[in-house]
């Protein structure tokens, strides 16, 4: 049985699918898994995701599946690589690579791609901004000195902002649903060396210039284009060398 939760949240131009669709991948790829196993009661329904997330949970006969809404109109193909990729995990059985392929190269897609920037952009949580101005830092002023070093004031400007906590495991980031450069408080400090600050923020202004690639099927955001302008950073190895110390 589909169930529809919010399935239409994003305005989608689409049609629900017949309940077949994702009943009938997950029974033929079941048979396949496991031929001699009575195939169980199928319960699947859509939910409103911001990205390709999807479940399968097995209990007393019972398969549940839950899909994101993202792909109520994907292919039969695409259905049944989901199902072999869910059946197996629960079966521990190893997965054929063009299942993946199959899989991923649909995800990967630009109308997916799309589509899930869209979902992100509209169903995903914003995170609180601080504003640029620290106790000892303005990232304002940083940002503006390394736009016009660096990339000749031609780089777009998203919101930058410390956060809200210190965090020593992420330091920096790029918010590319909110366009905005969080930097970690941990660095508003006068025992962090300005270079080290300018090197993160630097960092993630080359996320702004580079945005992401699809490589492999999958998404890139350090490029080898991305490592090479970062390492001409002025203080790129004494930066590191500080962060590695410290």
């Amino acid at each position: 049985m589909i169930q529809t939760k919010n399935q239409l949240s994003l305005n989608f131009p689409l049609p629900i699918p017949p309940v077949t669709d994702i009943e009938l991948a997950f029974q033929r790829v079941h048979r396949q898994l496991k031929p001699r196993t009575p195939i169980p009661t199928i319960n699947a329904e859509f939910f409103a995701s911001v990205g390709a997330n999807h479940s399968a949970t097995l209990e007393n006969r019972a398969l549940r599946v839950r899909v994101s809404d993202l792909f109520v109109d994907a292919p039969t193909d695409v259905y049944e690589a989901l199902a072999t990729i869910l059946l197996s995990k629960i079966y521990s059985k190893k997965i054929a690579p063009q299942h993946n392929q199959t899989y991923r190269r649909y995800t990967m897609s630009k109308p997916m791609l799309e589509r899930r920037n869209r979902a992100r952009s509209e169903r995903g949580r914003l995170t609180s901004t601080t504003g640029p101005q620290g106790k000892f830092y303005d990232l304002a002023f940083l940002f503006e000195e390394i736009d016009r070093e660096y990339f000749s004031s031609e780089l777009k400007h998203p919101e930058l902002s410390w956060t809200t906590r210190k965090t020593r495991s992420v330091l920096g980031r790029y918010d590319f649903d909110q366009s905005v450069i969080f930097i970690s408080r941990t660095l508003d400090s006068p025992e962090v060396p300005e270079y080290v600050v300018r090197y993160i923020l630097f960092h993630e202004m080359l996320h702004v210039k580079h945005g992401t690639k699809i490589c492999n099927l999958r998404e890139v955001v350090h490029t080898p284009e991305f490592r090479r302008e970062e390492r001409q950073f002025e203080f790129y190895t004494l930066a590191n060398d500080w962060l590695n110390q410290n």
